[in-house]
């Protein structure tokens, strides 16, 4: 049996195009697909593979090309796409590429290229053997085969890899990826015998020692007794044996799969700061690793290995993933003990908070935690609000939109039959935004000395968007669009770079947040109780995790101080 230390490179994401690897059950698979296909579907594709691998053994050369043959058609694989695959039987390696995919070995010292393009092998390996499973664009970064051959130079993969990555990450490694496989050798583990001893069988009935007496006389049923008793002793040492035995033969595959685990996650805290894609698959894969000795070995073998606490540790260290405490920051109550906060809204140093209840718009000042406030009727049919500078807006589905002006609600916007779903009501350099989900729109009306102008749409002609899942929109010159798993970003109406790479799956963005005057975005996905901050070019920076943000109605940032509003009272998460 060989022990085998693995190291994975994977380039930054592509929109279009995937690139991956598969570590399970003696595979060790690399894909690379230059378009046709998402990471996500990308993703699918390396896990549908795992869960076919785990069903099956292959015991040739054979099976095993017919195996990669059968994902290709099973998995439909776009044009483009490259393999370089190996499975592990014993001491003899199953080996294939596709296309673009090339395998190296390393032994005594020298690299050789074994097969590329579309190719099979098979062979015998030796202790120490290093084998590469990547593909021509890999090496061409590299510089050849000469420039992979220079990253060996007797350093174990874990330092390959620490070379390498930030090497290739100031070059356009876009799409591509490498898995590093040495083998070494290790101390067989000894076979479990719960088989080996047969139960034995129940007696009918309690043994007659008289009659055995009477027919074998004294000695022979002294003798009887002794045997048996030695008989149940030597059982009894067997089966402690064996569960000794099989105890140790669990520990040595925790072992194991902590120090493969270990190897991921600290490559995944290495590569996390320039390429968080990379990161999260091998965190990813880690997880994998767990689940797999929990399925074998058992819930309580598995709990008390202390897997689980290395991956959520190592996780929480590299998604910057914290749980923050909130406090109290003021009370409405001590205006109205009635009072209770729907939404609020931030501009400058002050914020617009609505109580629809009551009809009531407060105006707070976070600096001096003074409060004025304005009272209407139709504030209480009112669903959104917005604040610029001392005017005061909140918009009343099926009205139109209204500014308090000396304590009373004046329409400033007629409802517009052409309007949709309105959404989502923000004021931006003296304009008024509404985000019309239904629609496809961002109506903008522009400020005008006797009120507002007609409507006009932000985007430009023929830019057209789908707005169904949308749910909020934020301004600071440019305009960020959020909603359930969507997140885009507009400037002057365009369409503008804004990738983001966040940490979880179908992430539903309640609101989108970001002023002109903060360098990050904000997005709250209220189910989750959490809150990922972004980069304005969209990467993922860190996230914040609070109770509060489970039951709020709404938020906001001030300074980096994060501002919630639930019933009453306003916290401050810090």
């Amino acid at each position: 049996m060989f022990k085998q230390e693995l190291g994975f490179y994977l380039g930054n994401e592509k929109p279009d195009g995937f690139s991956g690897f598969v570590d399970e059950n003696n595979l060790f698979l690399t894909v690379e697909i230059e378009a046709g296909i998402t990471p996500d579907i990308g993703r699918e594709l390396t896990f549908y593979i795992r869960e076919k691998i785990r069903l099956l053994k292959i015991e040739n050369l054979q099976q095993f090309d017919i195996f990669i043959s059968n994902i290709i058609k099973e998995k439909n694989l776009p044009s483009g796409f490259s393999f370089s695959a190996g499975y592990l039987k014993g001491d003899i390696f199953y080996l294939k590429t596709i296309n673009q995919g090339k395998i190296y070995i390393r032994r005594n010292n020298k690299l050789v290229l074994l097969i590329d393009s579309d190719k099979t092998a098979s062979g015998f390996i030796k202790i120490d053997d290093v084998f590469v499973f990547t593909f021509s664009n890999f090496v061409r970064l590299l510089g050849g085969e000469e420039g992979l051959n220079n990253k060996f130079d007797h350093r174990p993969i874990p330092k390959i890899i620490d070379e390498i990555t930030p090497e290739l990450l100031t070059k356009d490694d876009h799409g591509t990826a490498a898995l590093f496989l040495q083998l070494k050798k290790i101390d067989e583990e000894e076979k479990p015998i719960d088989n080996f001893f047969e139960v034995p069988k129940k007696l009918g009935s309690a043994l007659n020692l008289k009659s055995y007496y009477i027919r074998f006389g004294q000695q022979k049923i002294l003798t009887f007794i002794t045997v048996f008793i030695l008989g149940l002793i030597l059982f009894w040492s067997v089966g402690i044996g064996v569960i000794r035995r099989k105890s140790e033969n669990n520990q040595k595959k925790i072992n194991l799969t902590k120090e493969l685990i270990s190897q991921k996650l600290s490559q995944a805290e290495e590569v996390s700061f320039l390429n968080m894609s990379s990161a999260l698959s091998l965190i990813a894969d880690s997880k994998d690793e767990a689940n797999k000795i929990k399925k074998e070995l058992g819930v309580k073998s598995y709990e008390l290995s202390g897997i689980d606490k290395i991956i959520s540790d190592s996780e929480n260290k590299i998604l910057k993933k914290e749980e923050k405490k909130y406090s109290e920051f003021f009370d409405l109550t001590v205006d109205d003990k009635n009072a209770k906060g729907d939404k609020i809204y931030l501009n400058d140093d002050n914020l617009l908070v609505s109580d629809k209840s009551r009809g009531v718009l407060y105006e707070f000042s976070l600096t001096k935690k003074s409060l004025d406030k304005d009272q209407s009727i139709e504030i209480k049919k009112s669903s959104l609000i917005a604040l610029f500078e001392d005017k005061k807006y909140f918009y009343v589905e099926g009205a139109g939109v209204y500014q308090m002006v000396d304590g009373k609600a004046k329409k400033v916007i007629e409802n517009d039959k052409e309007w949709g779903k309105i959404i989502d009501l923000v004021v931006f350099n003296g304009n008024i935004y509404l985000l019309d989900q239904g629609k496809n729109e961002i109506w903008k009306y522009m400020s005008a000395e006797l009120g507002f102008g007609g409507k006009n749409s932000y985007f430009q002609p023929d830019q057209s968007f789908n707005l169904s899942s949308v749910n909020s929109f934020s301004i600071d010159g440019s305009v960020y669009i959020a909603g359930d798993s969507i997140m885009f970003k507009f400037t002057s109406g365009l369409q503008d770079a804004f990738k983001t790479n966040l940490p979880d799956d179908n992430i539903d963005v309640n609101k989108i947040f970001t002023t002109k005057d903060l360098e990050k975005v904000y997005g709250w996905d209220k189910k989750r109780g959490t809150i990922y901050i972004m980069g304005k070019n969209g990467n993922y920076q860190e996230q914040v995790n609070s109770k509060i943000l489970s039951t709020a109605s709404d938020f906001v940032v001030h300074k980096e101080i994060i501002y919630v509003i639930q019933g009453s009272k306003i916290y401050k998460i810090e």
